[in-house]
Formats: C-alpha cells, structure tokens, sequence
C-alpha cells in the first residue's frame, strides 16, 4: 500500500519470487534480441539562403519513441528486466526521448554603410551577428523504490502501477549569440575579433533529479519528499552562462 504522494492509499498485487534456502535468487544471464524500440516523428523546417546579409535555419520535431528497456551496455546485465516472465512492466518511453525540439539559428551580416568614404565602410561594415535558439522537452525518468526489489529478484526498482520513464525533467531553453567585426587589412589579409556567450539567460538546466519516489517498509511504500528535488543542472553541451572573447588573423 502507497502511504503519501499521488499514489496515497493505493494497493497493488504483485508477483513474488520464492529464494532457494540456503543460496537466495541467483542472477543468470541469457542473450537474445527481443528489445522493441519504435520512433515516430513529424520534422517542420523553413530555411533561407544566404541572401542580402540575411540567413536563417528552423526546424521543430515531434516525436515520440518508446522501447521495452533498452540499454546501450557494452557487456551483459544481470536480470535488467523487471520481470523475467513478464515483459510488460518494462514497456515504457525511451530514456532519450525528447517529444518537443525546436532550434532556430540566424546569420546576420548586413552592410550598414554603402557609401563611398574609406572609413565609413572599415567602421560600419564587417559586422555579424549569429544567435541560436533550442528548446526542448526535458528527459524521462521513473519514480523509483529504495531497498530490494519488490519482487524480490536483481530487476528494476521503479513503481510498477506507474511504469518506466512515467515522469519528466524541466524543458530545456537556450540562447546563444556570437557577434564578430571582420577588418580587411589588405586584398588577402583580415582580422576578426568577436564575442561568444551561451546560456545568455543563465538559464537553469536540469539534467538529474532525486527519482526515489518512495522507500519500502514491510508491504507499505512511504513517500519520499525529495522526489524530484534537483541534483544536477550542467552537461557538456549546456552549462551556466559563459563568455568568451577571440580574435582570428587570416593571410
């Protein structure tokens, strides 16, 4: 029985696994290519050439992509399904499913100054500005069970009446923006200075939450309420915001 949470007051029935005196449940280890995985989705996109300083690329995903606990291993797991015997309980999303992804990414070069003076065209002329747009749905994840199995084998520990991935991450928004001054020097000599930021907004972005959902006490599950607390907010692709600052000397 569930006590607190969404689920306060439930029950729910589940099959047990009986230990062997003396030697416990053992894991074993069978091979066999019965995972199913299956990805659907509709891609939008709109694009301009670079024509009169002006570029731009649009595109928007919708997805969706479920699996039956696929794992990207490079050698064997023990007992990684829930229920050996039972494969339905691991029917769910797949860990890398993002059903929303929008990116729009904009070159802008125009020429301020047409003009025939000198320095008009050295100080008005040369720039560009390139910002990039993502959003995207935050990643799934389940609502998971401390201690052992509630079926007592080495399977999974998310709550079975909620399935895999039932939960989801914050969307992830992101602005980036380069702006850069190109000097032409001579006829086959220029230097370009410019300016990077990501994250521009400082954005918090969430990438690792606490999933334990409830912890076992005899047959009642009692509530966690750090569930969904955030535990990590920076990856190799999106971090906090960040400047930086280049310049680029081409002969």
């Amino acid at each position: 029985m569930f006590d607190g949470g969404p689920l306060d007051g439930q029950t729910f029935t589940l099959r047990q696994y009986a230990r062997v005196p003396g030697i416990g449940n053992q894991a074993r280890t069978r091979i066999q290519s019965t995972v199913k995985s299956e990805y659907n989705a509709l891609v939008l996109q709109v694009n301009r050439r670079f024509t009169d300083g002006l570029q731009f690329q649009t595109s928007y995903t919708l997805s969706k992509s479920t699996d039956t606990n696929q794992n990207s291993a490079t050698f064997t797991q023990s007992n990684s399904p829930y229920d050996i015997y039972d494969g339905s309980f691991d029917v769910g999303r797949s860990n890398f499913e993002r059903p929303h992804k929008f990116v729009s990414s904009l070159v802008w070069a125009p020429d301020f100054y047409k003009g025939g003076d000198r320095w008009g065209n050295y100080l008005l002329n040369g720039w560009s500005f390139s910002p990039i747009i993502t959003y995207m749905s935050g990643a799934p994840y389940s609502g998971t069970v401390s201690g052992t199995s509630l079926n007592r084998t080495f399977g999974g520990n998310f709550v079975p009446i909620l399935g895999r991935n039932s939960f989801r991450m914050p969307s992830l928004i992101n602005f980036d923006a380069r702006l850069s001054k190109r000097f032409r020097l001579t006829e086959t000599m220029n230097l370009e200075v410019l300016a990077e930021a990501f994250n521009i907004a400082n954005r918090t972005h969430v990438f690792g939450v606490d999933n334990e959902m409830y912890s076992r006490s005899g047959n009642t599950l009692e509530f966690e309420s750090n569930f969904g607390a955030i535990t990590g907010t920076s990856s190799t692709l999106y971090r906090e915001r960040q400047i930086q600052f280049a310049a680029r000397f081409q002969f």
